[in-house]
């Protein structure tokens, strides 16, 4: 069975790329959503990293792994995202900007062309707000420096509006479950 692009992905291939904000609401279409992200992105012959929890993961695998080939599936990268926003036991900015950057390096430096999908997740930790705010600031800078499209996915039930509001000021599109629209700001220097 085709999975059938949804007008998000639609809209992000005619895109030129960059920092996505993805607000979701709806977890089937979450998935649908990442799927096609990572079928277009392997079918123009780009890697993708998927940072995503292992509960959510096999169940976009499965919605890819049909339509793709053994070579193409090697061009799915997962990355587990807990370890990724958490391998030093905190939500801290410039480990998780090294470590995305030293993921990315191998294949960068062979040419690869690359996109990323991170499903961003936290505890109950109170102060995240400010942290996760720095973060994407910074992560805009390495998307933009690294010619990358890069979605940032946060479930709309868990964000603050201030964190929402800091999110749309970091990012260049808002892509929600069924659409996506370009950022009428200045980019975050």
């Amino acid at each position: 069975m085709d999975i059938t692009f949804s007008q998000p992905t639609r809209d992000l291939l005619q895109a030129t790329g960059g920092h996505i904000f993805y607000c979701f609401n709806h977890l089937e279409r979450y998935i649908e959503n990442a799927a096609s992200y990572i079928l277009s992105g392997i079918r123009q012959g780009d890697y993708v990293f998927l940072i995503e929890n292992e509960r959510i993961y096999p169940a976009i695998v499965q919605k890819v792994k049909a339509q793709l080939t053994e070579s193409q599936l090697n061009q799915l990268v997962h990355v587990n995202n807990f370890d990724f926003y958490w391998s030093y036991g905190d939500f801290h900015t410039s480990s998780i900007i090294a470590n995305f950057s030293r993921m990315l390096h191998p294949y960068d430096e062979k040419e690869f062309s690359i996109r990323t999908w991170a499903h961003v997740e936290w505890g109950n930790e109170q102060e995240i707000t400010q942290k996760i705010s720095e973060f994407e600031v910074e992560a805009n800078h390495s998307v933009q420096s690294m010619n990358l499209v890069s979605v940032c996915a946060y479930d709309g039930d868990r964000i603050t509006e201030p964190l929402r509001d800091s999110l749309l000021k970091s990012h260049q599109c808002h892509m929600k479950d069924d659409g996506i629209l370009p950022l009428d700001h200045p980019r975050i220097q």
